[in-house]
């Protein structure tokens, strides 16, 4: 019988893992990339003979026996415990002086702070309860939610309701409003900086908390490898993967997805299609603005409302004994950024990976906040060449002075690179310059989306877009959730993760 086919566009984590899961179950991937490599967001690249990461800070599902472990090794992202790094803490941030890590021991954390700030050490003793209650409940990322059993959703609903007081408060309420209930101004720094944005208070316990579990690890050379390894492993299992190919258009029949249209004139057939792109652009350029989603449109056209992060990503070389603590955030001195005053820094040495040295030197990142918000600035500035390579440049250098008045025993710091929000529009179609999907924040709930549009067939919107905030979790198990929403309309048997059975046998 002949194998129904399915084009995937974009590469990325998504596509990957949707063109994977379609040649473990029948069907024949054939998965197209505008880039002359893999990765879409999750990649690495080569500047001044140093390798740099784009991506990967932390990674759930780093934690043997749990599900998303399970599916990243599914796809071969990693194969081995061995592969990944842990870091003794989620970061330390340091106020006028005073220096507050966020340990994964969370006894050790709490009775820092409780001698940094005896007199908070009840709302401290909140705090890492929550922590602690965060830690007992897994997601279902296995199944979309409509296909997931009752029995299993009664069995999730009775570990949430275990841990509801937690969930409530953290829901409801932002990072800032958490943080004024305590009268440590190095805690309260802490507690607003370390996450990224405008999220809820929910979102940075829960990332803190995955930390904490030992589930967020990192992948040994960060993004390019395991990319590079899924590519493998789809190409293995007999996909077809084109590079450097283009899609312009989603060819559409009487309401039925036939295949796309490359910028080149080509057509690619196929029985499905799934876009594993900016849902944005998908909408208004692939599928020219003819079918609505108005949910997600809401969204994106209130970008105050409903912002998505970006940054203005440096990475500068530096000696590798260097003893900063991974990651780091600090105050400095305040400058602009795309209109945004910037009153700290988080800076990261990759010391703990050999894959980022050379010689005696290694990378450190910084990532300095931008979102969907400041596009129009990135965009508008990227249309006269010479004043965004100057502006750059300007920035790298006014963050370079900062981090040397702060460690001047830090040596020479050598800029290697600087992307911005239209760096990330450009290479990979993210139509507001963002590297996640909207923030889950106090007044909005989390985004999830079937992916499915009405009036058109046989077509599936994938990747991180369709459940906030995103992250390449999101990007992998979204790229397995369209295979299984067309293995159920093919009628044909979706194994969860071959992993599992093969442990068992």
């Amino acid at each position: 019988m002949q194998r129904k086919q399915i084009v995937i566009i974009g590469a990325g984590v998504a596509g990957l893992s949707a063109g994977i899961y379609a040649e473990q179950h029948g069907l024949h991937a054939i998965l197209l990339e505008k880039n002359p490599s893999v990765g879409g967001m999750c990649t690495g690249w080569y500047r001044k003979g140093f390798y740099l990461d784009g991506c990967v800070h932390w990674l759930t599902g780093t934690k043997e026996g749990t599900l998303l472990n399970e599916m990243w090794k599914n796809v071969d992202a990693f194969s081995s415990q061995d592969d990944i790094i842990y870091l003794p803490s989620w970061g330390t941030f340091e106020y006028e002086g005073t220096r507050v890590t966020l340990w994964r021991d969370l006894k050790r954390a709490e009775r820092e702070w409780k001698e940094i700030s005896p007199v908070d050490s009840k709302m401290i003793h909140k705090f890492f309860k929550m922590v602690s209650d965060f830690t007992k409940v897994e997601l279902p990322l296995d199944l979309p939610l409509s296909m997931i059993p009752l029995n299993r959703k009664i069995g999730l609903g009775l570990k949430v309701l275990s841990v509801w007081p937690s969930y409530l408060k953290t829901m409801t309420q932002t990072c800032e409003q958490f943080a004024a209930k305590f009268k440590s101004p190095a805690i309260r720094f802490a507690l607003t900086k370390a996450q990224i944005g405008e999220g809820n208070l929910f979102s940075m316990i829960y990332s803190y908390a995955t930390v904490v579990m030992g589930d967020g690890g990192i992948p040994k050379g960060a993004s390019k490898p395991m990319v590079e390894r899924m590519k493998e492993k789809f190409i293995a299992l007999g996909g077809t993967l084109k590079l450097n190919a283009n899609v312009d258009s989603v060819a559409i029949k009487n309401g039925v997805a036939k295949g796309v249209k490359l910028i080149n004139g080509q057509i690619i057939s196929g029985d499905y299609v799934v876009s594993c792109l900016d849902t944005n652009y998908t909408i208004k350029r692939l599928l020219r603005d003819q079918y609505k989603f108005p949910s997600f449109q809401k969204r994106f056209d209130d970008p105050v409302r409903h912002q998505a992060p970006s940054c203005v990503l440096m990475h500068f070389a530096i000696n590798k004994d260097n003893n900063l603590p991974i990651p780091y955030t600090f105050e400095c001195e305040p400058f602009s950024v795309g209109g945004v005053s910037i009153k700290h820094l988080t800076i990261r040495s990759y010391s703990y990976d050999e894959s980022f040295s050379r010689g005696d030197k290694t990378v450190l990142s910084v990532m300095v906040d931008q979102s969907n918000v400041e596009y129009p600035y990135w965009r508008k500035l990227s249309k006269n060449r010479e004043l965004y390579l100057k502006i750059k440049q300007e920035i790298a250098q006014e963050v370079r002075n900062r981090i040397i008045n702060k460690f001047p025993d830090l040596g020479e710091l050598d800029v290697l690179d600087v992307s911005t929000p239209y760096t990330f529009n450009h290479y990979v179609n993210t139509s507001n310059g963002v590297y996640m999907s909207f923030l889950f924040t106090h007044r909005d709930p989390m985004f999830a989306h079937s992916g499915l549009l009405r009036g058109l067939k046989n077509f599936y919107l994938s990747g991180q877009w369709m459940q906030g905030p995103g992250g390449l979790p999101i990007a992998m198990t979204q790229g397995k959730f369209a295979i299984q929403r067309i293995c159920k309309k093919e009628k044909l048997s979706f194994i969860f993760s071959p992993v599992r059975q093969k442990t068992k046998a």
